[in-house]
């Protein structure tokens, strides 16, 4: 197998290769096999149907196969000697090979040439300051929590307290048992709003509810609404939260005591701290080093990456989960490209053994010269990256945009015969 550069013109290369007369024979022989044995042919068992009636009824079919596995793997042989990246697929001619000679064929592959690197001399980086104490007593606190215990009590519901309920469908009431749930008011188990229609309630109140719109149409016509639900309070019970002791800590944990445990989480939060300060200084490099060389990915890579990133999901994506993924493999795109593109300006490039060593790992060359580059830059640009650390700003959150859920729990008139109790 060889090839040899016949044209070059711009970004363009055309490559001709050729095959020798015994690797085509032998990929035919591979081919014809494996479409015999797949063959269903009334009279012939599978793998048995006459060479004749095979070439002469999937003859071009079997070329044709021959042709496209012959151009790939010569393709691919090329990819991993040639540091090049595609700017789309490449464009075979059209020639087709037959048994007994060589097979010699050209393809023309479009380079995609990445802009000069440029802004990467220095980089402002701002993390949030840890507060281990405060970090350290968050998490003892939620082994607290964790740990609760509910006592009822006789007063209305507060939020905070967990309600044992009775629901079922106004359409349902009489004919149906209500479904028994609990709910810790506030935690909005069931969607937001229906928390709050327990608040100042006691036990033995009842009212009925459905789900509605938070904001109606901006068409004026009736809101779509779910089924009208009957809610009976059933009983209110009050958390107790338990003192820490060494008693708690054995109980929660592997530590006997609360001094081992305390040590335990202190070094857990220094560890999450030091990761999540590396993923946030990188991120932040990353952003910066792309806003200030915009540039446009070869499609084809975004495409391929989107693809991975769909099928390692468990269930079929929407719209919003595909336009998403998208976005994600842009980015993951450009960084590769753009730190490619530092390694090979700035000649931070791996040594032999190493390189051996990584391909050893994964079997490809080429890969293995990008990942060890990539990592060399990345670790280049951090060495350049200022941190400031600040206090986090109190009350900060990421919540939604506008802070309103798109459906809520609102209170419907009762069922006939039936009444509201409000106590409290």
């Amino acid at each position: 197998m060889a090839y040899e550069l016949v044209k070059e013109e711009g970004t363009r290369r055309t490559i001709r290769f050729t095959a020798d007369a015994g690797d085509v024979d032998e990929l035919f022989r591979k081919i014809r096999k494996r479409i015999n044995s797949e063959l269903r042919i009334p009279g012939f068992r599978p793998g048995h149907v006459p060479r004749a009636m095979l070439d002469s009824r999937f003859g071009n079919l079997i070329r044709t196969e021959v042709a496209e596995e012959m151009r790939e793997r010569l393709q691919n042989s090329l990819l991993e000697e040639r540091d090049w990246i595609l700017a789309g697929i490449p464009v075979p001619d059209d020639a087709l090979p037959a048994e007994g000679s060589g097979y010699s064929f050209e393809i023309t592959f479009d380079l995609f040439e990445t802009p000069e690197p440029v802004g990467y001399d220095s980089f402002e980086v701002t993390i949030p300051r840890l507060d281990e104490e405060k970090s350290l007593e968050a998490a003892l606190q939620s082994i607290r929590e964790r740990m609760t215990g509910f006592e009822t009590v006789d007063r209305p519901a507060r939020r905070g307290d967990m309600v044992l309920v009775d629901a079922v469908g106004v359409e349902d009431a009489g004919s149906r048992e209500p479904e028994h749930m609990a709910l810790r008011l506030g935690d909005d188990g069931l969607g937001a709003g229906l928390d709050d229609l327990f608040v100042g309630l006691s036990k033995g109140a009842s009212f009925t509810a459905r789900t509605e719109p938070f904001d109606p149409p901006a068409s004026g016509d009736a809101p779509e609404t779910g089924r009208p639900t009957l809610f009976k309070l059933v009983d209110v019970r009050e958390p107790v939260l338990p003192e820490l002791t060494d008693e708690l800590a054995s109980k929660a944990s592997r530590f006997s005591t609360v001094a081992e445990l305390r040590e335990s989480l202190r070094e857990r939060i220094r560890l999450r701290y030091e990761s999540e300060r590396a993923d946030l200084i990188e991120s932040q490099v990353m952003t910066r080093l792309l806003d200030r060389n915009p540039f446009d990915p070869p499609a084809y890579m975004i495409e391929n990456l989107k693809g991975d990133l769909i099928r390692d999901l468990e269930r079929e994506p929407d719209e919003e989960t595909r336009a998403f993924a998208g976005e994600v493999a842009r980015r993951r795109v450009r960084e590769f490209l753009i730190l490619r593109a530092v390694a090979l300006r700035e000649g931070l490039e791996p040594g032999e053994d190493e390189l051996a060593e990584e391909a050893g790992r994964t079997g490809s060359r080429a890969s293995a010269l990008d990942r060890l580059r990539n990592r060399k830059a990345l670790r280049f640009l951090l060495d350049r990256a200022a941190v400031t650390e600040t206090d986090p700003v109190p009350g900060e959150s990421a919540g939604p945009p506008d802070g309103k859920p798109a459906w809520i729990w609102r209170r419907t008139p009762p069922p006939e015969g039936g009444a509201v109790e409000r106590q409290g």
